[in-house]
């Protein structure tokens, strides 16, 4: 698949990135599981909501958020235990966190950064949309948003497709957890309620699915009329599949900011997992 899908999907160093709450529980669940089943370096990620450098005007202020930084990084520590041996705890200093996210995952040369979804107001949604989302945007590398309630994937792996060179890194990313996971991938193609596309479509969809199977990856194709995202995030509760991958077509400037994108909606709207993949 690699020579006919040209995008190659890594999961070798993966980025975690916790504030220590509730809403991060599902992904430090899923970091540590991944790390250890890839055998992939993790680097756990936390970020002091102060300035260093104004230690001097606030010393104490600055000294309890390292505390409480170093606390949450322990606790991710003690919950992987023997499990996640190539661990290395980060604490950085600053305002903005989608900003640092970004900076650590450059500097840690990240293959996939992971994290927790926040539920936010549906105006909120609309102008600005959630930290994970906005990371979406901004970053170079693929996003693991999780759920807090959800754990590692165990049943089914759903790939969303449009013929684009950003779908075929989603489909090699999906080809490569299938089989370290030893899952089946169901394929699926969104067209407008029209035979003709539909039909294109199912053509498309199919062809993935091929080059799927071609891999050892037991896989199926399915297509879906109606809105994009919403027709994946039903498509992975009708099959059974508990981990959604798409591809990301990229913003730039304001556009990071805004959601709008169907990679940006799936990761709001699905109560499982979703990858957004890249293709750098």
């Amino acid at each position: 698949m690699t020579a006919q899908l040209s995008p190659l999907a890594r999961f070798d160093n993966l980025l975690l990135a916790t504030d220590g709450d509730e809403v991060s529980a599902g992904a430090v669940r899923v970091a540590l599981h991944m790390a250890d089943r890839c055998g992939a370096k993790l680097t756990v990620m936390h970020m002091a909501r102060t300035l260093r450098d104004y230690a001097m005007f606030n010393p104490d202020g600055v000294r309890q958020a390292e505390d409480e930084g170093h606390a949450i990084l322990k606790e991710v520590e003690r919950q992987a235990g023997t499990a996640c041996v190539n661990c290395a705890p980060v604490l950085r200093y600053g305002e903005e966190p989608v900003h640092e996210i970004a900076a650590q995952a450059e500097e840690s040369q990240a293959d996939v950064v992971i994290m927790g979804r926040r539920g936010v107001h549906w105006l909120e949604r609309l102008m600005l949309g959630e930290a994970a989302a906005r990371v979406v945007g901004h970053v170079h590398c693929s996003v693991l948003v999780v759920p807090k309630e959800s754990g590692m994937w165990d049943k089914g792996i759903l790939l969303a497709v449009d013929g684009s060179r950003f779908a075929d890194a989603a489909s090699v990313a999906a080809a490569n957890l299938a089989r370290r996971c030893g899952l089946p991938v169901t394929v699926l193609s969104v067209c407008a309620n029209d035979d003709l596309k539909c039909e294109m479509v199912q053509a498309m969809a199919d062809r993935v699915r091929d080059l799927l199977r071609q891999e050892g990856v037991a896989a199926d194709s399915v297509v879906k009329e109606g809105n994009p995202a919403q027709a994946i995030v039903a498509a992975a509760a009708e099959n059974d599949c508990d981990l959604i991958i798409v591809g990301s077509h990229g913003r730039t400037g304001l556009d990071r900011l805004l959601m709008g994108s169907v990679s940006q909606q799936v990761v709001i709207q699905a109560k499982c997992p979703v990858l957004v993949a890249k293709t750098t």
